[in-house]
């Protein structure tokens, strides 16, 4: 073996290596330069080593090691769920006593940092406005377990964040061409281009047909559900004849043309679409402001109907009355009623749609959110937590049979709002921000309450960051059998408002979200939601809906902030000049914006947002990750009835939220459906007829209900 490695030289010690000299010259290799250079970087290496060493034993962990501007940030607690507890609370009498639960030997010590690396800093001057002026008195019982309907008393600090009826919170003060109202303009005085024409120029016929084979179509119903929880804002549609006025905008009479053409989204005559149906117009409605509740803020202010927490409020309502309206007042169960022999949510027999745009509807949803039937995703994930819910509520009865119905009720509403916080942030939210943001933004590991966070929906999320996320809306909803064949397929904008082929259709629809790969992220939406064509009914003629001519056009309704100062707000460099936009946008898309708007101060934020090239492993691009992430960091951080929070009166105990933790909408699904199998990851795409193998019994997925029994 020796010889095998021998080097053999038959040279002559007389001759020489152009590269060493005379053999006579050769250094030892401890004198070479290249052992030299390796001896210095593995010191540099091991010096590093021990640097670190020290540092994470100091200070815990090497994740916990970031740049943070003060000390506010970072939070230490010790907590017990027992009256030994440091939070100041007047008196633990609610506080119900579970097996396993609240005693002094069941404390959980806990040492975290619970701070992000970026924070947006919000930079508006207006977001106290309302509560000096408008905020209705309330009185609060610190010590009450449960949540309010109307979302108030959660802060106990400042009672009305949070609440439904209150403004959005603004990162940025609103932008208005006089400061108060009228849509902003560009920077030279010009009106901007038609939210159809940037639409249009931008992103017309470039829908690509490629899937995400990552994530199935699950992802796009549960965004939307979500939201429906945490943000409702209508049009301010005063009357029957608000719509009708905007038959008249092109009157020759200018005298007659009424003020809501000033914002309707005008239709070129050359449009590819609506030229040959001779629709010139889309119609759009303003968005109510506060002036509607006796409240005339300015500039423009929008109320949020809904709670500002993720609460299930969509589910039961954001008031006493729809709440109490929803109720069997028996056993804790919400009201339903049977078709085909499988449970619905109620009819609502006042609903105004039941004589749709699109035609009649037959079925017509109550929920806690009147947006239940507003297509059938929304309405298939409103019926879902329904029959959840009285699942649950059979469960928790069983196991305490001695509860009242309004402590089962209560109970079951309050794991069922945990329940959409766990799926939201430890399934939802990595797929679409990735790893990186939600350590970035502090929306990992435990959560720590901070009083002076408001955690109230920002603007400049639902009107712009969370609407880009429709990029992944599929051109149509599959409706699978059990024996995994296609049976249907629906597209979304044809069923607005009419929610009747649910019935029947409940787990054909369930199948088909799960087995159907998602839309790939793209800067465009599906051509099938932004040239909507339909026949008016009764009318002889034709009218259209265009999902994105909608999304730029609310944003500019509710004064957003251009792209570019969102952009700088979110840590990224201010561009000065069109090229400056380089770094997240392609070459293409610049010399397209240029020729749509004067200066690149003068772009719509969801417009940049779209077209921003994704980082990070996440689905959306810096600057709508920056809005997104902050918002569920207050959602979260914000919310005293969070459902990890310790030591609050409403706190889940230890074992509780053990549970919790392990649960998906895998759980929810096999518990409220005839389905028989699914995959742990519910948002990930899984070829049933390939991938069977990972698909489990739905008996396995059950909620551990033993934390709440109580102790007699």
């Amino acid at each position: 073996m020796v010889n095998i490695f021998k080097k053999v030289d038959n040279s002559s010690q007389l001759e020489t290596d152009p590269l060493l000299g005379s053999k006579a010259e050769i250094q030892p290799f401890w004198k070479k330069s290249w052992f030299i250079i390796c001896m210095v970087i593995l010191i540099v290496v091991v010096f590093s080593t021990i640097i670190l060493y020290v540092f994470y034993h100091k200070n815990g962990s090497l994740n916990d090691i970031h740049h943070v501007e003060s000390k506010e940030n970072a939070f230490t607690f010790n907590a017990t769920t027992s009256s030994d507890n440091p939070v100041n609370v007047e008196s633990n009498e609610n506080v119900v006593t579970y097996n396993g639960a609240t005693s002094s030997n069941n404390s959980v010590n806990v040492e975290y940092k619970s701070y992000p690396t970026s924070r947006v800093s919000s930079i508006a001057t207006t977001n106290g406005d309302y509560f000096k002026q408008c905020a209705p008195a309330v009185t609060c019982n610190p010590d009450d377990i449960y949540r309010t309907y109307n979302g108030s008393c959660n802060n106990l600090q400042n009672p009305n964040w949070g609440a439904a009826l209150t403004p959005f919170y603004r990162l940025m003060n609103a932008e208005f061409d006089d400061g108060n109202n009228t849509f902003r303009v560009q920077l030279d005085g010009k009106p901007l281009p038609s939210a159809r024409q940037v639409g249009v120029t931008l992103f017309y016929m470039r829908d690509i047909r490629n899937y995400d084979h990552a994530n199935n179509e699950l992802l796009v119903p549960w965004g939307q559900f979500l939201t429906h929880d945490i943000s409702y804002y209508p049009d301010d549609i005063r009357n029957d004849s608000t719509p009708a006025h905007l038959d008249h905008c092109f009157e020759k009479d200018k005298t007659k043309i009424p003020i809501e053409c000033e914002t309707a989204i005008l239709i070129a005559a050359d449009d590819p679409v609506y030229s040959q149906y001779n629709v010139s117009l889309f119609k759009f409605v303003r968005s109510t402001t506060s002036v509607n509740f006796s409240c005339p803020l300015t500039p423009r202010t929008i109320l949020n109907r809904n709670t500002q927490y993720i609460d299930a409020s969509h589910v039961y309502g954001s008031n006493k009355k729809t709440a109490d309206g929803l109720r069997t007042f028996a056993n804790g169960k919400l009201r339903s009623r049977i078709l085909e022999d499988e449970e619905y949510c109620p009819q609502n027999a006042d609903s105004e749609f039941k004589d749709g745009p699109l035609g009649k509807s037959d079925v017509q949803f109550a929920a806690g959110d009147v947006n239940v039937n507003q297509n059938l995703a929304i309405a298939l994930f409103q019926n879902l937590f329904l029959r959840y819910h009285n699942h649950l509520a059979d469960e928790i009865q069983t196991l305490n049979p001695s509860w009242s119905d309004e402590r089962v009720y209560q109970e079951t509403r309050r794991i069922v709002g945990a329940i959409i916080q766990v799926i939201t942030y430890e399934h939802f939210l990595p797929i679409l921000l990735g790893d990186e943001y939600m350590k970035e933004y502090g929306l990992t590991g435990q959560t720590t309450y901070d009083p002076s966070i408001n955690s109230a929906l920002a603007q400049e999320m639902t009107s712009g960051a969370f609407r880009a996320v429709h990029n992944i809306i599929p051109a149509k909803f599959n409706l699978i059998s059990a024996n995994y064949s296609i049976i249907d397929e629906v597209e979304p904008s044809r069923v607005l408002l009419q929610p009747d082929l649910l019935i029947g259709n409940f787990d054909n629809m369930l199948r088909g979200f799960l087995d159907t790969p998602g839309r790939a992220v793209q800067p465009s939406y599906n051509n099938l939601i932004t040239n909507v064509v339909f026949k008016i009914p009764n009318l002889d003629g034709y009218s259209g809906f265009d999902l994105m001519s909608y999304d730029i056009q609310r944003g500019r309704d509710n004064g957003l902030p251009p792209y570019n100062k969102m952009r700088q707000l979110c840590g990224l460099k201010k561009a000065n000049t069109f090229k400056d936009l380089s770094d997240l946008i392609s070459s293409e898309d610049i010399e397209t914006l240029k020729s749509l708007y004067s200066t690149v101060h003068d772009i719509d934020y969801i417009v940049g947002a779209l077209l921003e090239k994704p980082r990070n492993g996440s689905m959306v691009g810096p600057s709508t990750a920056c809005v997104i992430g902050d918002s569920f960091y207050r959602f979260k951080v914000g919310d005293r009835f969070f459902y990890d929070i310790l030591g609050q009166p409403g706190s889940f105990t230890p074992e509780q939220i053990k549970s919790l933790k392990k649960i998906t909408l895998s759980h929810i699904m096999c518990a409220s459906s005839n389905l028989g199998h699914m995959q742990k990851e519910t948002f990930r795409y899984v070829d049933p007829k390939i991938m069977s193998s990972i698909m489990y019994s739905c008996e396995s997925y059950k909620l551990d209900l033993s934390p709440w029994k109580e102790v007699q």
